[in-house]
């Protein structure tokens, strides 16, 4: 009986220490060794190194950026171009082209073609944007020309896009901040006829300037004289005073409404 007794308890015993085991011990110790991390990887093999990095050379960037800048380009090119028949989803066309052109502009500050075509696509916009939104449009775009203009100098496109930029916000603006972007307006026309005295729009958007300028100050304010004085000087000048531009001038100058033109195209692509 004192066997019998001794030996279920000994099975007793070794029956719970086993299922203790199986059921407790074993299983943690297999998780512990899957979440422990492997002293090496098990791709890599003892005493073989990977490849070193491939140096680029300066001019290989140079030459993948230029490549990727141009691409951007041309997407945004498509994009404005898809845009002219898009309707009501123009807007998104053209806010997705601006997304491209900037990224040129982020690869190549400096760029040309890259800062003139988001001018191109900021005054897209502005024309049809709300007014509180297309003031602030025709503003980057008159950045984006300005930009431009330091780059690459004597390009007339420029800056009858700076100063068509700066004439829109003065129609869309009231008192001080009008006559703020009317005088910036003719500033920059004014420069742009030193540089090209017989371009037709720097002189019709610098007298529409100009117009616009005496209308929100006064005829008889000093700096709309002044500015009216310094036009008939150019237009005196430009083929040698003899052009309908005057006429044109005295009529817009005598009429109720101001007078408003769309802007030219600044690229000659289409």
């Amino acid at each position: 009986m004192g066997d019998w007794l001794f030996g279920t308890i000994i099975t007793s015993i070794l029956l719970t220490t086993g299922w203790f085991f199986f059921t407790e011990v074993l299983p943690r110790m297999a998780a512990n060794r899957a979440a422990r991390r492997p002293e090496q990887p098990l791709t890599a093999l003892p005493g073989v190194e990977g490849p070193p990095p491939l140096p680029i050379d300066a001019e290989t960037q140079l030459s993948t950026t230029k490549l990727t800048h141009d691409r951007f380009l041309e997407e945004a090119d498509e994009l404005i171009l898809a845009a002219r028949g898009a309707g009501m989803f123009a807007e998104n066309m053209l806010a997705e082209a601006a997304e491209k052109a900037s990224d040129a502009v982020k690869l190549r500050p400096g760029s040309f073609d890259a800062n003139l075509i988001c001018g191109e696509i900021a005054v897209r916009r502005a024309q049809l944007a709300e007014p509180d939104a297309a003031v602030g449009l025709f503003g980057e775009a008159a950045t984006f020309f300005a930009t431009a203009t330091e780059t690459k100098k004597g390009v007339i496109d420029t800056y009858v896009g700076r100063g068509w930029s700066h004439l829109e916000r003065g129609h869309r603006l009231d008192r001080d901040q009008a006559e703020a972007a009317y005088m910036r307006s003719i500033e920059a026309f004014s420069e742009g006829f030193r540089v090209n005295s017989h371009n037709l729009f720097i002189l019709r958007g610098w007298g529409i300037a100009v117009d616009g300028l005496a209308r929100t100050v006064g005829d008889r304010a000093p700096q709309a004289i002044q500015a009216e004085e310094d036009y008939r000087r150019a237009l005196a000048e430009h083929r040698g005073g003899d052009h309908e531009l005057h006429t044109w001038y005295a009529e817009i100058r005598e009429t109720a409404e101001p007078l408003r033109m769309p802007m030219p195209a600044v690229r000659d692509r289409y």
